[in-house]
């Protein structure tokens, strides 16, 4: 008797990596192919045809379990349905990706519940360890000496991009100093072997798993190849998981020797619940709830004694991880403020300012805010009352919701109360030394806060003589700038309204216009930086100077044209590195794995924000939007909504268009969102009809934005992606094609900001009002905005995956590297992209989408009656 054998002609095989993995033996004689089909072009039967639609909408409604059952009942009642048989092997696939990903996921949550148990016990033994004649001595070996040489050792991406004498180079210096980090290990083994109980065999235990670690990274940097491209690259995919590895055993020894463990295992708890496959079950687990009651109770004490910054780990925490208690949310509230005046003004800078090296937890394209506060005389210069008044008056008739100036003034008032009681402000302000006139400044603010609990009505003209009464109390009694007491005043109130309504003063108008023009002078280059560390490259932005002279991901600016970094503000250090064009500022850099810091001259020039990404970049510096693997397919990312943005991407969906691409995935992760004209005029691209989005607001009349039938893409499939970093004009697109049923959302929910902003000028070009007026709804009349208390907010993706941090961090680190305009060997650069997939599961998962989107089409269009099957006998 013969066999038959289907072999499917069409365009739309079975992609190569669904290919190679195997059904599983127990579904074999459902899925192999029959042996008596009387006809393969015949039309299938209405009742298969139903259940194929079904099963196919449960796959896109990320219900892929389901599918599967169904598909198995098409394919089991009909065999000659292809369209099944391929939507299955595709999911089934794609199931065993996802699978390992979630065991991967629990293995990093598990592992975190770990460093937790490690910090406690710390904890538990700190005063013991501290009681040692050799604890210094110790945590200097390991927090310090081994640091900085550990810091020095080099990385995979440094080695694969570094030229061959840089690569030689820094292969010898990683040997060296993993070399020297080993004889630091074994010293401070040596110098706690004395010692036993729990806590000293834990630390041993951790010193030789960093140990064996060191051995691995450096038998692969000893047979590192420096010479050739490949040689590195090769070098460089071993070093990886390695150096995570590495990373995780440096950061655990850390953990052990912390001055306040119980930091530590908070800010591990706010990570395991982000990673715990079930967040509420977590919250039931005995050591939970005894970290949230030591938390508690840490907390209180804190604020008795006034150590705000013990107070503002805590309740942060607290509130981090119990988002609807809100005890913790009024007293982290208030924390802030008290921390708030100790950076700014503060005179003591000797805070404990401890965190982990969280080498593999950090979305490395996050930019995170330096606890250095900027010198407060830069923050309040040009800043007068006047603009606070003229604020005040605005209030009224344009916030989104009634104005309740009690609450508004109360706050005020508690702002200033907060400044003059704050010890460490007095080598700054001395007239708040004299503690008869402090006291008579406080009663009068007292009194104000009494009073304003009286009257039934509380108007803005009280809000305002309350700013006249404190300014002349001032005057009288400790003689605060009024400068100073404008700013922290009108922060109070503004503070009492909600989180994104704020002044932008005549210091700030610069970084504003940054941010919603796209585009500046200076030299392109994304930082951050910690307090009194040196500034850090997160990454050069494209086609720009710093870029062009060599700035790499990573890289410590030690000083800006001969300033030492660690030393100022990053305001201060950016206004600093910024200039007028063609003029050079020089950059002292120290890299890891290059033994001698050196200086980078670097031109400014304009740089223009590039909003609008593609796949790769072509040899010409253009991007290529069609996935090299997957020509039909294209993919778009939009880093953020600024005014150039929908020309861009205008011209990107153009060559899409021209290629003939009918498949488009369009990233909108990590997008903070930007300009409302600029969202919705991008959406009316995909949008042929129908409210893009509605603004409502209390003293704004309702309006609509309309999509028009005059758009580059209307018709061809289209996923999008989001996170919980998506926000703002990125929700209002996601969520208008959400509604409209244009496009299919994979990711996770979205961030929740879903409020108008308006600027307001209190001083024509010199300070604005940046205060929220509206709220959007989708076409749906769903609101965006995530209210506290709120449990439905943001756009919520109909296939949920969800990434761990080092997961983003990984496909992160290879999509850094695939953006940039470099010479590079093609099969290489495949092989990356490739990475890139296995790295991304929520970009795996919109491949998967659009490739059941293309089977849902008719069979006849799929796979057309005269190529349908090939019969062999």
């Amino acid at each position: 008797m013969g066999w038959i054998l289907l072999i499917l002609l069409s365009g739309g095989l079975v992609p190569a990596r669904a290919q190679e993995t195997t059904t599983a033996p127990a579904e074999e004689s459902l899925l192999t192919p029959p042996t008596d089909i009387p006809g393969a072009t015949e039309a299938l039967e209405p009742t298969t045809a139903r259940r194929r639609e079904a099963a196919l909408n449960d796959a896109l409604a990320g219900q892929f379990e389901r599918a599967m059952e169904g598909f198995k009942t098409v394919i089991r009642d009909d065999p000659r349905d292809a369209v099944a048989r391929d939507a299955h092997d595709l999911i089934q696939a794609y199931l065993e990706r996802k699978q390992r990903a979630d065991e991967q996921r629990r293995r990093e949550y598990e592992y975190e519940i770990e460093r937790i148990d490690w910090a406690y016990l710390a904890q538990k033994h700190l005063k013991d360890f501290e009681a040692l004649p050799a604890c210094k001595e110790i945590r200097d070996l390991v927090k310090k000496k081994l640091a900085e040489a550990y810091h020095a050792i080099g990385t995979a991406e440094g080695f694969e991009d570094a030229s061959s004498d840089e690569a030689k180079t820094m292969r010898e210096t990683s040997l060296r100093k993993i070399d020297e980090v080993q004889e630091l290990i074994q010293k401070s083994v040596t110098l706690l072997k004395e010692y036993n109980g729990p806590f000293f065999d834990e630390f041993r235990s951790e010193a030789q798993v960093l140990l064996g670690r060191l051995r691995a990274n450096r038998d692969v940097w000893d047979q590192a190849d420096p010479d050739t491209p490949r040689g590195r690259w090769r070098a460089a995919r071993k070093l990886e998981l390695l150096e995570e590895q590495l990373a995780d055993a440096v950061t655990d020894l850390e953990v052990l020797l912390s001055k306040h463990p119980w930091k530590i295992a908070l800010l591990h708890g706010q990570i395991a619940k982000k990673l715990a496959p079930d967040p509420e079950a977590m919250t039931r687990e005995t050591w939970y709830r005894n970290m949230i009651a030591d938390a508690e109770r840490r907390g209180k004490t804190a604020v008795e004694n006034a150590d705000w910054y013990d107070a503002l780990a805590a309740y942060s925490a607290l509130e981090e991880l119990e988002p609807d208690n809100e005890s913790y949310r009024d007293e982290n509230k208030t924390v802030q403020r008290h921390v708030r005046v100790l950076r700014l003004y503060g005179s003591d800078q000797d805070e404990e300012a401890e965190t982990p090296e969280l080498s593999n937890g950090e979305d490395e394209e996050t930019v995170v805010e330096e606890s250095d506060g900027p010198i407060w005389k830069e923050i309040v210069a040009g800043v007068d009352a006047d603009m606070v008044r003229k604020a005040i008056s605005k209030l009224g008739r344009s916030y989104v919701q009634s104005v309740d100036y009690r609450k508004l003034t109360r706050g005020a008032l508690q702002s200033i109360k907060v400044l003059a009681q704050t010890p460490q402000v007095r080598e700054t302000f001395p007239g708040l030394k004299d503690e008869t006139k402090r006291d008579a400044f406080v009663a009068s603010l007292n009194r104000e806060i009494s009073d304003i609990e009286k009257p039934d009505h509380v108007r803005p003209l009280d809000l305002m003589r309350a700013l006249n009464n404190v300014l002349d109390r001032s005057d009288e009694t400790v003689d605060l700038p009024v400068d100073v007491l404008s700013v922290e005043f009108a922060d109070g109130f503004l503070n009492e309204l909600d989180k994104f309504s704020s002044m932008i003063w005549p210091s700030d108008i610069i970084n504003f216009n940054k941010s919603t023009m796209g585009h500046f002078t200076g030299i392109g280059v994304q930082i951050t930086k910690e307090r009194g560390e040196p500034l850090k490259v997160v990454t050069p932005l494209l086609d720009t100077p710093a870029l062009k002279a060599g700035i790499k991901a990573g890289d410590l600016i030690m000083a800006v044209d001969g300033a030492d970094t660690k030393t100022h503000s990053i305001d201060k250090l950016i206004k600093m590195i910024m200039g007028p064009p063609n003029t050079t500022v020089t950059l002292t850099i120290k890299r890891r794995g290059v033994p001698k810091e050196f200086d980078v001259p670097v031109i400014r020039q304009a740089v223009s924000i590039r909003t609008i990404k593609g796949w790769r970049r072509r040899d010409d510096g253009q991007w290529d939007y069609r996935l090299l693997d997957k020509p039909n397919v294209a993919y778009v990312r939009i880093t953020q909504f600024t005014g150039t943005t929908h020309d861009k991407i205008r011209e990107a969906l153009q060559q899409i268009r021209d290629a003939g691409v009918r498949s488009l995935i369009l990233d909108l992760r990590a997008n903070p969102g930007g300009l409302l004209p600029s969202a919705t005029k991008v959406a009316d691209e995909f949008l042929a009809e129908g409210d893009i989005v509605s603004t409502r607001g209390r003293q704004v009349p309702r309006t609509y934005q309309r999509a028009h039938d005059s758009g580059l893409y209307l018709d061809g499939d289209l996923v999008v992606l989001v996170d919980q970093n998506s926000a703002s004009a990125a929700e209002i697109l996601s969520g208008a094609l959400k509604d409209l049923k244009r496009a299919v959302i994979v990711g996770q929910r979205s961030y929740g900001k879903g409020s108008v902003q308006n600027v307001i000028p209190v001083r024509d070009d010199e300070a604005y009002l940046k205060l929220t007026t509206a709220y959007y709804y989708l076409p749906s009349n769903r609101l965006l905005h995530r209210k506290n208390g709120a449990k439905d907010w943001g756009v919520n993706p109909d296939v949920d995956v969800y990434i761990t941090p080092r997961q983003t961090r990984r496909w992160l680190q290879i999509r850094r590297k695939t953006d940039l305009l470099q010479e590079f060997d093609a099969q290489l650069l495949q092989a990356d992209l490739e990475r890139q997939y296995q790295a991304d599961m929520q970009l795996d998962t919109a491949l998967l989408v659009l490739e059941l989107l293309r089977l849902k089409q008719s069979p006849q269009d799929v796979y057309p009656a005269n190529r349908a099957v090939a019969v062999e006998r």
